[in-house]
């Protein structure tokens, strides 16, 4: 795709490596949730922006490629709310409810928020959750079958898959996963959409557990 003047009501930036919409809203619009106004504004349809030309397409963007952009955009600051791009919950631990010394529940926001989020992901076995049946991580699976390294490199790949698999996450960097007996321990580093790294890391067997 390629524009040789802006539209009226629009601009245009360049795209980059590792882009994501999400990434691009938050960065050019200040608020990550706005993606969807950017595959419809650009007619884009999944996975929306690559970087490998052969995926390219009349609705996948090539990165570096020109996206538009409403141009009542508000100018980018760099910073977002992390309250807002990365919302609030209830803290776990272990999987548990966490509750205040008054007996309010606890709760976890911005980042840490995004942190529990993807570590609950990875310790979820996809079907666990009754109306959410692809919502996991399916690397516990392999844990004791044969396989050794290319078993740790499936699960590696399941690991990344599921943390992009939430919005708030740009792109995934060096996942590893390590099977040992009944365990497995895996790491990441998750890059949010505001450009922040997160390392993601955890231990697992039959259980939810740190």
């Amino acid at each position: 795709m390629s524009f040789t003047k802006a539209l009226n009501g629009y601009r245009r930036v360049a795209t980059r490596v590792g882009d994501s919409l999400q990434a691009i809203a938050a960065r050019e619009m200040g608020d990550a949730a706005r993606w969807p106004d950017l595959a419809q504004i650009n007619n884009l349809m999944p996975p929306y922006i690559t970087d490998d030309p052969a995926l390219a397409g009349s609705q996948v963007l090539l990165s570096g490629a020109p996206i538009m952009l409403p141009t009542a955009a508000p100018p980018s600051t760099g910073v977002a709310d992390a309250h807002s791009m990365f919302g609030c919950d209830i803290a776990l631990t272990n999987g548990r409810i966490e509750v205040t010394d008054g007996g309010d529940l606890r709760l976890t926001e911005g980042v840490a928020n995004l942190n529990q989020a993807l570590r609950h992901a990875l310790a979820t076995d996809p079907g666990d959750l009754l109306f959410h049946q692809g919502y996991g991580c399916p690397a516990r699976t392999l844990i004791g079958r044969p396989g050794g390294e290319v078993n740790n490199q499936l699960a590696a790949m399941f690991v990344a898959r599921t943390l992009r698999a939430d919005p708030r996450v740009a792109r995934v960097e060096n996942p590893t996963a390590d099977i040992q007996g009944d365990g497995i321990a895996v790491t990441a580093t998750a890059v949010t959409v505001d450009g922040q790294h997160l390392p993601v890391g955890m231990g697992m067997n039959n259980a939810f557990s740190d």
